[in-house]
């Protein structure tokens, strides 16, 4: 299958870093099946999220569709990524799930500790059981990509990245140019940014933020979250993950893409949007890239 522009993530569903016991199961599944309805068929999750509650969530959405028309990733906890931890991670991510199979399987945040060749040797084991489609790594270097790699059965099939007009740190570090050359999909997650008030950074979904974005939104009729998001897609080899509750905000995502966004005005985004940061970062600040 041609690899989508869009994907739907589900970072928050069913909790944070722990399941939230007040949680709208409900909701959030039907959130997940209605991005699927609309045409998302990429969907990723991670261990990490909810304490496994939202692969729970994401198998529960599911079932309710051919398991061969979706493309479904997840991601290793960065404190389980020794031989052993790692074949029995996935088991219990396949489990929550409810499927068979994955189609992308992360490494999700690097580790200095474990020696890489021991986590690749479970991912190529993963692979030649058929349990793991492909492979992926998240938030890592040029130079820690290639580092696994060198111990790896298959390529990587993608590497998942913090990118936006704000956070640059892949264009900057030239990962997104990497990434095309070695024929690995690059994929931005938080395309939109959320609004940071410790850092002082607001939404690019955000009116009168910044008045670059509510130019380019009049000058094509879009809201500023769409151009935000065409700033990023209309690059070669890169697409997104984002999350939504509301079928109004997915579809606003999804038609983000029936509009051509000029070079000139692509230049002009990527050359003068006003908040530039050159590393990834959340509210805790830097984040630490492996």
């Amino acid at each position: 299958m041609e690899f989508p522009k869009i994907g739907f993530g589900t970072w928050t569903l069913g909790g944070r870093r722990e399941p939230n016991p007040n949680n709208d199961d409900a909701a959030d599944i039907s959130a997940i099946k209605t991005a699927v309805k609309m045409g998302l068929r990429h969907i990723d999750t991670a261990a990490l999220y909810a304490g496994g509650k939202t692969e729970e969530l994401v198998g529960a959405a599911a079932k309710d569709f051919r398991r061969v028309d979706l493309f479904v990733a997840s991601k290793v906890l960065s404190s389980r990524m020794r031989y052993d931890e790692v074949l029995q991670e996935c088991e219990n991510s396949l489990k929550r799930l409810n499927m068979d199979y994955l189609d992308l399987y992360y490494i999700h945040f690097p580790s200095s500790e474990i020696p890489h060749e021991e986590t690749a040797r479970a991912f190529n084991r993963l692979r030649a059981e058929g349990l793991v489609k492909n492979f992926g790594i998240c938030n890592a270097k040029i130079e820690t990509i290639e580092s696994y790699q060198r111990h790896l059965d298959a390529p990587f099939f993608a590497s998942q990245n913090h990118f936006n007009l704000i956070a640059r740190e892949p264009q900057k570090t030239k990962l997104v140019d990497y990434c095309l050359e070695n024929k690995i999909h690059f994929i931005a997650w938080r395309p939109i940014q959320t609004d940071l008030p410790e850092r002082n950074i607001k939404s690019l979904a955000s009116r009168g933020a910044y008045p670059l974005l509510d130019e380019m939104a009049d000058k094509y009729g879009k809201t500023n979250a769409q151009i935000a998001v065409r700033w990023l897609t209309r690059q070669e080899n890169v697409s997104i993950i984002f999350k939504s509750g509301k079928p109004e905000h997915i579809r606003e995502i999804i038609d983000a893409q029936d509009f051509k966004l000029l070079p000139e005005d692509w230049k002009s985004l990527s050359d003068n949007f006003p908040r530039q940061e050159a590393v990834g970062f959340d509210s805790r600040g830097p984040l630490p890239l492996g």
